[in-house]
Parts: structure tokens; C-alpha cells; sequence
């Protein structure tokens, strides 16, 4: 497959890391900071590290909220979602990060009902057409899309609904 085979074949790897060693300037010294969880576990998984000239140097960022989340909050978050009484909502990112309970997605697998959403919004309507079940919307995120589910903290239920919106602090 184009563009994934390609980052399979050890000649390809070792050929990029002379490339990459042949760049270097010499006296310099290189701090790269990769900012996701995901790229860093790829590297670690990989030994990018390993094949680097000792001039570059790999600073492992903070980590985006998804990647980030301690694993004890995503299994409360399952422990929700797995309670007949719940329809439990996130955004997509949120649905394969893991746990010691495996992920939303298995947990949907098993029966729970686990809803993606766009926007705290739809949270909302789903509570709105399913006034008898409580609505749980696991909000995390960075900072550009944290604010509009953490404002809606303080809006009431839908009438007739039990159901609140609220995002955990990340």
C-alpha cells in the first residue's frame, strides 16, 4: 500500500536515517519536540530514537489530552457507559483511547450505548429525545475546544431529562 509499505522496508528506514545524519551540520546539536502522545509511543515502538545521530535530540512533548488522560479516568468513563440507565457521548477521539478495561469501542461492542458526537450540542438532543435515559458527555480536549463544553456546565438539564453536561478538567 502506498505511502504505509514504504515505512516497512528496513533498506527505506536505514537509508532515511543516513539522509537524515548526512544533514546535520557539524558542532550543531538539534532538539525536536514531537507534541503527541501517539507520535511518541510510534518512535519508542520503532527505535527512531536508536537510529538518530546523537546531535538530534528527541524532547517528548506534553502530550495531547486524548493521549494524556490517566487511564483510571477512561475507566470510569466505561463504568458510566456501561450502566443501562446511560447513553454516553464523546467526541471521536475519545472512542479507542485505552484502558485496563479495553476502550469505548469495545465497551459499545459489549452493549453499551456509546454515542460519538460533534459538538455538546448533539449531546444535548440526544438527551432531548431520550428524556427517560441520563446523558453523560465525556468532554476532553485542548484548550481550543474545551471552552464550549465546559460553558455548558452551567446550563440546566432539558426539561424532563436528568441529564447535565460537564467536561473533567484535563
Amino acid at each position: 500500500m502506498r505511502f504505509v509499505d514504504e515505512y516497512r522496508s528496513s533498506d527505506h528506514a536505514r537509508r532515511m536515517a543516513e539522509e537524515i545524519s548526512a544533514l546535520v551540520e557539524p558542532g550543531r546539536h538539534y532538539k525536536l519536540m514531537e507534541v503527541c502522545g501517539g507520535h511518541t509511543h510510534a518512535i519508542y515502538k520503532h527505535g527512531v530514537e536508536d537510529v538518530l545521530p546523537p546531535e538530534i535530540e528527541l524532547v517528548h512533548g506534553p502530550g495531547c489530552p486524548v493521549c494524556v488522560i490517566p487511564m483510571g479516568r477512561q475507566d470510569d468513563a466505561i463504568a458510566l457507559a456501561e450502566r443501562p440507565e446511560v447513553i454516553f457521548t464523546t467526541f471521536g477521539d475519545m472512542m479507542r483511547v485505552p484502558s485496563t478495561r479495553g476502550s469505548l469501542l469495545d465497551a459499545k461492542a459489549r452493549g453499551a450505548d456509546v454515542r460519538m458526537v460533534y459538538s455538546p450540542l448533539d449531546a444535548l438532543k440526544v438527551a432531548r429525545q431520550n428524556p427517560s435515559r441520563e446523558v453523560v458527555f465525556f468532554a476532553i480536549g485542548f484548550e481550543t475546544t474545551a471552552p464550549p463544553p465546559r460553558s455548558r456546565c452551567s446550563e440546566p438539564a432539558p426539561r424532563g431529562s436528568r441529564t447535565s453536561i460537564c467536561s473533567p478538567t484535563t
